[in-house]
């Protein structure tokens, strides 16, 4: 099950709340309870910029485990800047968004593993081989951000209650959406469906040298597990694209079996330009806390 919450604000029947930041936000009936611990701070008047990757794997690829390293060793640096969601393709971890993803962006075949980076397209593509996520992810982070994402969240009885802002500094035209995923952070798991193939069980040079073909308890990070919002995005009202304007979406959905038995649950909600397809900024949030501007 998975609900957005319909409820009426000054313009009418929306499904968010959209206005400006020194307006009354409404707030539905969705488990949330406000306290000065847990409360969405105000808008700020600037963002930092996050970079988002989604990457594409496949436990029967054996070039996945190189993939997943060179994004482990990015966000490594401890920046809290680098955001990643793993979409399975073809294997138990598989989810819709998957081939949604590898259909919707370009006409080229796909060679997993590959990574979107922000949705940007490089060389005609966007789905960037393992070679460009470093130079890519690094473009990025130097460009200036017009937007940004708070988030905060409740677990109770089997569901999440998730309430998402996105805010905006300056004026814009087009339409952009807000996506949100949820994820499992580590999945590893005895079954032999989740064992990984390892091209690189013979290369003294790899980090996955003598780990065995296939790797049998391999950690799979941040699987994406549920789209909270449309497949591609929910739609943020135009009126609001401008400086000090902000939008709040409400979900509700309940809450899968986790793949992992000591996994957690996280979010990551994103802005993008819906003509253009890219990502503008990204936040990451712990469910059931609270993640605040920047």
């Amino acid at each position: 099950m998975k609900k957005l919450f319909l409820y009426a604000a000054a313009s009418g029947l929306l499904f968010t709340s959209c206005q400006k930041e020194d307006s009354t936000e409404a707030t539905p009936n969705s488990g949330l309870k406000p306290t000065p611990s847990n409360s969405i701070g105000p808008l700020p008047t600037t963002f930092v910029k996050k970079v988002m990757i989604e990457e594409f794997t496949s436990t029967s690829n054996g070039d996945s485990p190189e993939s997943n390293d060179i994004i482990y060793s990015m966000l490594k640096g401890g920046t809290d800047r680098i955001y990643h969601a793993a979409l399975h393709n073809m294997d138990i971890m598989s989810g819709s968004q998957t081939n949604r993803m590898m259909t919707v962006f370009t006409p080229n075949a796909t060679t997993i593993p590959c990574a979107t980076i922000d949705r940007i397209r490089l060389g005609g593509n966007n789905y960037l081989p393992t070679s460009q996520y470093k130079n890519a992810v690094n473009s990025l982070l130097v460009k200036p951000a017009t937007c940004g994402l708070a988030m905060r969240s409740s677990i109770g009885k089997g569901a999440a209650f998730v309430e998402v802002h996105a805010g905006f500094n300056s004026t814009s035209t087009g339409t952009y959406k807000v996506t949100t995923y949820l994820v499992e952070d580590v999945v590893v798991n005895a079954n032999s469906a989740y064992f990984q193939d390892n091209s690189s069980n013979g290369d003294p040079n790899s980090n996955f040298y003598n780990m065995g073909n296939p790797i049998i308890g391999f950690q799979h990070k941040n699987v994406v597990r549920k789209v909270l919002s449309d497949d591609l995005g929910d739609v943020v009202t135009p009126h609001i694209l401008s400086n000090g304007g902000k939008c709040v979406l409400y979900y509700e959905i309940d809450l899968l079996n986790k793949l992992g038995s000591s996994s957690n649950w996280k979010l990551i909600s994103f802005i993008t330009d819906a003509t253009s397809n890219e990502v503008l900024n990204v936040q990451m949030c712990e469910l059931g806390a609270l993640k605040n501007w920047n």
